[in-house]
């Protein structure tokens, strides 16, 4: 039994690795005045070139608990274009997922005098999904699993495309993820090759101009191809503006749509800009009845920018 057990681990890992999807997971950062994260098509939206690094920790208290970082800059390169980039690292447990993100983004007017704009977006993406299994036990201390098995990797490089479109303080965004199919190794002749998610954003900014208020209620679609999954965030938010500084407060409620809207999390979120800098924290709250982890296994997030480079465009496309 022995001598089969490196052929089996090998024939494992090659599953689960063409099993990922090939994405970052998408939490709440988006929130967080990034919505570049979701869709390119926001790339160079904007005076100021943006730079925001986020932190997602689910229930911190347990080990080898799930977590994401990410590290994006995007900004105008001309009046009417816009360039951006992302590193992100994913991690659950033995598995991991980090990966780099180039896109390029391009703004139209359709109408000046009701402020009607188009944007489309381009991005190219490489990832790479990993298995550590340095630290797995077969049960025999005399015959460990081999250490050579300790790296495996799998590859993918694909692209994705956004839409956004405003009109005021209305925007709608729509994206496509991972547009190439998956490649399929002989071992997994079944495996699925469509790995092509799909997200629309949608929101409008309510202006309370005598209070310095917005009020800005959104909503984020997200459907998964390959399985027929989707998901809901319902977001509210309130801004307070203070001259060219302002702090928010917002929550988010995503659902299963697939499950008759089914709760899944809330999360309460705080934020503040304050000259070029920016910072935000997130407490997510699991209301599912598959995990249910103590107070003191909560999921944080926590949001820190900076803005530089600031010019006005000539095109109120990119304001």
């Amino acid at each position: 039994m022995k001598k089969y057990l490196a052929p089996l681990l090998i024939l494992t890992i090659s599953y689960l690795g063409t099993a990922q999807e090939f994405f970052p997971p998408v939490q709440n950062q988006y929130i967080a005045d990034n919505p570049y994260l979701i869709s390119s098509a926001y790339a160079g939206i904007g005076d100021c070139w943006q730079a925001r690094a986020t932190g997602f920790e689910q229930w911190v208290s347990i080990e080898n608990s799930p977590g994401t970082q990410s590290l994006s800059i995007d900004g105008r390169i001309s009046d009417r274009s816009g360039i951006g980039a992302v590193l992100f690292n994913d991690k659950n447990g033995f598995t991991s997922q980090k990966g780099v993100q180039l896109s390029f983004a391009h703004h139209l007017t359709l109408n000046e005098y009701n402020n009607q704009y188009l944007s489309f977006g381009l991005s190219y993406k490489f990832t790479q999904f990993g298995i550590d299994t340095s630290e797995f036990n077969n049960g025999d201390p005399d015959n460990p699993i081999n250490p050579s098995l300790s790296n495996v990797s799998v590859n993918n490089s694909n692209f994705d495309i956004g839409f956004l479109y405003r009109l005021g303080r209305f925007f709608l965004s729509a994206n496509a993820v991972n547009l190439l199919q998956k490649q399929i190794d002989d071992f997994n002749p079944t495996e699925p090759s469509t790995i092509q998610n799909y997200y629309v954003y949608s929101g409008y900014t309510f202006e309370h101009r005598f209070a310095d208020l917005e009020i800005e209620p959104s909503v984020l679609y997200q459907n998964f191809a390959g399985d027929g999954r989707s998901t809901a965030d319902l977001n509210f938010k309130v801004r307070k503006m203070k001259r060219a500084d302002y702090y928010w407060a917002g929550i988010s409620v995503r659902s299963l749509v697939d499950q008759d809207f089914k709760p899944l999390s809330v999360s309460p979120m705080v934020g503040l800009k304050k000259a070029n800098f920016y910072v935000a924290y997130g407490y997510q709250v699991n209301v599912n009845e598959v995990y249910q982890p103590s107070s003191a296994a909560g999921s944080h997030m926590i949001t820190l920018g900076i803005d530089f480079g600031c010019r006005q465009s000539k095109c109120g496309c990119t304001y």
